[in-house]
């Protein structure tokens, strides 16, 4: 029985010296060894002084190989790694084998290795609401701060505030690095608008998919419904406005009629003149020529052919009334 195990040691030993001798070193290059939450990682694999086969190159973390490629023409093998999280922070070297191996049993470090830091890309805020509870169609202001110690990287990237509800930015604004500070504002505020507020710093200009967005704290943003009297009572202002001004507009055009009545006594014979001139034209046919001619007769000359036309005997009457008086004083005399 103690041989059997014994057998078994040795056999596992000769194994992983065999697995041992199948992995060689290679180089590794990188260009930015800090890298933002949410980026993307790229790293170079290099066999060249160390290989003249095409090999196959592991990118190993921490002395455990994370992922494989086949080398081709000695070539250089570029691995990237997207949607950078936290966890990704670690200790980065190259291998290779000359035979395909899987990649979970690939253990080891390369020539050299190189250590990665992920930046946290965001940074839970406080929120204070100046307002509690505010009436619709007004505005609400949110004070968003951080106490929150930043590296240099971080300084330097830290431009961009988000306020932030049920999960999804809906506002961003400009971060006040000296003051650690900035300030939201929502104009005219409606009924959907109400509900709990918070706020976040983020280093990358938006979150990368699948961040989780939350501050430190929360703010409740209650809305109520604006009060009706303040509109009627603006209503009833505007009708009293438009009734005065109507009432202005009628007495001011009532004095000009009367103000012209006055300056202007002989309008009204001077229409009647007008009319009976106007009256007085006449269209006569004559029957030689069959022509229809307007003829317009002064005043003067129309009194006269009046007075013949109403008057044909007067001439008559004049002698006759003469005769009747003589007799009539002779009869006295007697």
């Amino acid at each position: 029985m103690a041989s059997m195990f014994l057998l078994a040691v040795i056999s596992v030993s000769v194994f992983l010296q065999s697995q041992g001798q199948k992995i060689h070193e290679a180089k590794l290059y990188i260009h930015n060894t800090e890298v933002l939450e949410g980026g993307k990682l790229e790293l170079t694999c290099s066999t060249f002084g160390y290989s003249v086969k095409s090999v196959y190159l592991y990118l190993c973390k921490n002395g455990k190989a994370i992922d494989s490629k086949k080398q081709r023409n000695q070539e250089d093998i570029n691995f990237r790694i997207e949607g950078i999280q936290m966890e990704h922070s670690g200790n980065y070297s190259c291998v290779f084998s000359e035979e395909k191996l899987e990649t979970t049993n690939v253990k080891g470090y390369g020539d050299n290795y190189i250590f990665i830091n992920v930046i946290e890309s965001l940074i839970r805020a406080q929120i204070r609401l100046l307002e509690s509870e505010v009436t619709e169609g007004s505005d609400v202001n949110f004070m968003c701060t951080s106490s929150h110690t930043l590296n240099t990287n971080q300084s330097k990237n830290l431009n961009l505030a988000y306020l932030i509800k049920d999960g999804k930015a809906v506002e961003v604004s400009i971060w006040d690095k000296q003051k650690m500070k900035t300030t939201f504002t929502l104009r005219k505020v409606q009924m959907e608008d109400a509900g709990t507020y918070s706020c976040v710093l983020l280093l990358s200009i938006l979150p990368h998919p699948g961040m989780r967005l939350y501050g430190s704290n929360e703010a409740n943003l209650q809305i109520t419904v604006a009060s009706n009297s303040s509109s009627e009572e603006v209503k009833i202002v505007l009708v009293c406005s438009g009734i005065v001004l109507l009432l202005c507009l009628s007495l001011g055009i009532l004095a000009m009629i009367r103000k012209r009545v006055i300056e202007c006594p002989g309008f009204n014979s001077e229409r009647s003149l007008e009319n009976d001139m106007e009256i007085r034209e006449t269209e006569m046919i004559y029957e030689d020529t069959g022509e229809i001619q307007n003829v317009v007769c002064n005043e003067q000359e129309w009194d006269e052919f009046s007075d013949s036309e109403e008057d044909p005997n007067k001439n008559e009457v004049l002698p006759i009334y003469d005769y009747m008086r003589d007799t009539y004083d002779n009869i006295s005399t007697m």
